[in-house]
């Protein structure tokens, strides 16, 4: 339980609680109007208080609202191997991710602010005339599948709904991740490691709290 929280009337109690249970089950984003503690601006921000409890945000999707988890809290987990996909995953992830959203973006046939859940199916024969042997694409895509990673369609493929749950900022890093891997070369991946180098160096500068120097 949280202040804000204890604060609230019992039913509004209520409400935000149905609403947190949704965002953390459902597979799809939730619109506001289907719950009054995302409709209501008051309440919604006591979920979020309440997400941020375990580590977690509300996220805004074009069309409503799911939860996923704070950007420190995912990197800390991924430094520590918690939620890692295993090699082979990872790289058929990273096909179907470059097949779907990447060349369509920038071909101009998918625009850059579509949901990654929009991506063009790729087929799965496409994935299998890769170098990735078919046995093993076959058997990612199913684990893949099972979390909710891709969505099937048909006899084809594309992102799933845990990519609704990512925040901007690491929608960003994905995006620009599939860049570097597509073109290492190019002058767009030439912009995002300067633009990540200065950010790195601004950040090694920067003061830690509670050890400024003050002068007397």
């Amino acid at each position: 339980m949280t202040a804000g929280l204890d604060a609230l009337p019992q039913q509004r109690q209520a409400d935000v609680l149905a609403a947190l249970c949704a965002l953390e089950t459902d597979s799809r984003p939730l619109p506001a109007a289907s719950y009054r503690a995302l409709a209501e601006p008051a309440l919604r921000e006591v979920v979020r208080e309440m997400l941020a409890t375990a580590g977690r945000v509300l996220v805004e999707t074009g069309t409503g609202y799911t939860s996923g988890y704070d950007d420190g809290i995912a990197d800390r987990l991924a430094e520590e191997g918690i939620g890692v996909l295993p090699p082979d995953d990872r790289a058929i992830l990273a096909l179907v991710l470059l097949f779907s959203v990447a060349i369509p973006r920038a071909e101009g046939k998918l625009a850059p602010e579509a949901p990654w859940t929009l991506g063009h199916p790729v087929p799965r024969q496409r994935l299998n005339g890769t170098k990735v042997p078919k046995g093993v694409v076959k058997a990612g895509l199913q684990r893949l599948q099972d979390a909710g990673i891709t969505r099937n369609i048909g006899d084809s493929v594309r992102p799933g709904p845990q990519f609704d749950r990512l925040t901007p900022a690491m929608s960003t890093t994905i995006f620009e991740e599939l860049l570097l891997l597509a073109d290492p070369r190019g002058p767009l991946a030439d912009a995002i490691r300067r633009r990540r180098a200065s950010s790195t160096l601004a950040s090694a500068e920067s003061p830690v709290p509670g050890e400024e120097h003050h002068g007397h």
